[in-house]
């Protein structure tokens, strides 16, 4: 393992200055610090008893040959294999749930290497778990590894500016080398690969899936993303993109030809005042309050009265509390269109993602070890807290860790990130992704210490999540009251 002395002086100072700075920078708005300083307080505690940059300096900085030739085997793989195969993918964009040639090209590797496939669990006809089981026994850890393939859309079409195409390939890359490791060593236990469709849209897959049981089970669960630096988040609660409502009104009216309009009942109307409402509530609500919506279905030819219309909107706040104080009161708006045109509404709401949890733990071994691969960019400023999945809900019941290694110049959903996806920049923050998880993988197999350290901080930040949800209640309860008065 390669020593950078930059990273190592750098984790010198992470264990001096991280310490002590959850409570202030651990959330991201005044009242999520105000409500929740009791219990960031706890985490903090929490985080100088176990010491995690301590302790993934003294892992990752170790003399391990075992190690060291799993990490050696993962970068055989990546080059020899899974960049071809992360830029076939690249190159074949596919959208949400029509992620077929992915799927099949995927589970055939799978396949040929001995490996259990599953293809359209939780009725998801794109989602897949393989399992290899050890020559020694299932009994034992069960990893996870969690793999994506969706592609982005626009104008243009499909194509790959969140570096989906490489999550899988970098997986395989691991986990591969990982049994192998297993195998020779006799070491018992399960690994798993989870096939995870669709993560730009909803409904979340990686919630249906853990509703219906598929990830239960796992000990560990690992994943790797696209990202602009390399980083670490802090411990504590919180979501990659916020908390998010993904809500779909739809409004229904009555047809009749535009020369006798008054027959009819506009839906599109109902759905353009709604729209506009909403417009006009965004100067009563907090400004962290990200609203996004579009207007797919509008009505079917312009001599028609539109029947039906539909308004989809992403709404986003980071906490869930005030979240639904936001999504209450676009929900009263699309009511009030709906009765000022006499029309009626319909209102799904079709996903969620909420808080997930995030160990300081992980986030320091997989930084630690980022420094010793020499991974580029890296930022010494831990980031706000985030769950290892983009949904939350599995990491509230299942440890894990997302890593996040440089791998492009742009921002993520743009062709510029697209680009990087082929070229060096990319490659090689991939590469380094699949070695960094490798070694967590091992550590966490090889290292009671680690396991324990884990268990805990993930049994004490579970408990704590609730209570944190509580305190912001309470927080806000004289401005979120009932919105009509009543």
């Amino acid at each position: 393992m390669r020593t950078s002395r930059l990273a190592t002086a750098l984790l010198s100072l992470f264990i001096l200055s991280a310490i002590g700075t959850t409570e202030a920078r651990g959330q991201t708005t005044d009242t999520e610090r105000a409500a929740a300083r009791g219990i960031l307080a706890e985490i903090n505690d929490l985080q100088l008893r176990l010491d995690p940059a301590g302790m993934a300096k003294r892992l990752a900085e170790r003399t391990d040959t075992d190690r060291d030739a799993i990490v050696s085997r993962t970068t055989e793989l990546w080059q020899d294999e899974m960049q071809d195969l992360s830029d076939f993918i690249g190159h074949n964009p596919e959208v949400a749930w029509e992620e077929f040639l992915a799927v099949d090209t995927l589970t055939s590797i799978l396949r040929k290497r001995g490996w259990d496939v599953e293809v359209g669990v939780a009725g998801l006809e794109t989602a897949f778990v393989a399992t290899w089981t050890a020559p020694a026994g299932a009994d034992g850890l069960t990893i996870g590894f969690i793999g994506e393939y969706d592609a982005l859309r626009d104008a243009n079409g499909p194509f790959h500016g969140d570096q989906h195409n490489a999550q899988t390939p970098i997986v395989f890359a691991s986990a591969f080398s990982i049994a192998e490791y297993m195998q020779r060593s006799g070491t018992t236990g399960q690994l798993k690969i989870f096939g995870t469709p669709a993560e730009e849209v909803g409904p979340p897959a990686k919630v249906i899936m853990h509703e219906v049981g598929v990830f239960d089970g796992t000990d560990l669960m690992v994943r790797s993303h696209g990202v602009t630096e390399t980083s670490r988040a802090r411990a504590g609660f919180g979501s990659c993109c916020l908390n998010i409502n993904e809500v779909k009104y739809t409004f229904l009216g009555r047809p009749s030809h535009q020369m006798s309009s008054w027959f009819g009942r506009n839906a599109l109307e109902a759905a353009v005042h709604f729209y506009t409402l909403v417009d006009g509530l965004r100067s009563t609500l907090r400004p962290e309050a990200s609203i996004q919506g579009v207007i797919p279905e509008g009505g079917e030819a312009p001599n028609v009265v539109p029947q039906r219309a539909v308004v989809d909107y992403y709404i986003r706040y980071p906490d869930p509390v005030y979240l639904e104080h936001i999504t209450r009161m676009m929900d009263n708006a699309a009511r009030g269109a709906a009765l000022a045109t006499g029309t009626t509404v319909e209102i799904d709401r079709y996903g969620e993602y909420r808080d997930g949890i995030s160990l300081g733990t992980l986030q320091e071994l997989a930084f630690a070890y980022a420094g010793e691969l020499e991974a580029p960019r890296m930022n010494p400023e831990p980031t706000r807290p985030s769950g290892y999945e983009e949904t939350g809900a599995v990491t509230k019941d299942i440890p894990g860790i997302g890593i996040s290694i440089f791998s492009s110049l742009f921002a993520n959903h743009t062709r510029g990130m697209l680009v990087d996806t082929f070229n060096d920049i990319g490659h090689t923050g991939f590469r380094i992704s699949a070695e960094v998880m490798s070694s967590i993988v091992y550590d966490f197999i090889t290292r009671s210490e680690l396991r324990d350290a884990v268990a805990q901080e993930q049994d004490t930040l579970s408990g704590l999540l609730d209570q944190y949800h509580e305190a912001l209640r309470a927080a806000y309860a004289a401005e979120i009251g009932d919105p009509i008065g009543h």
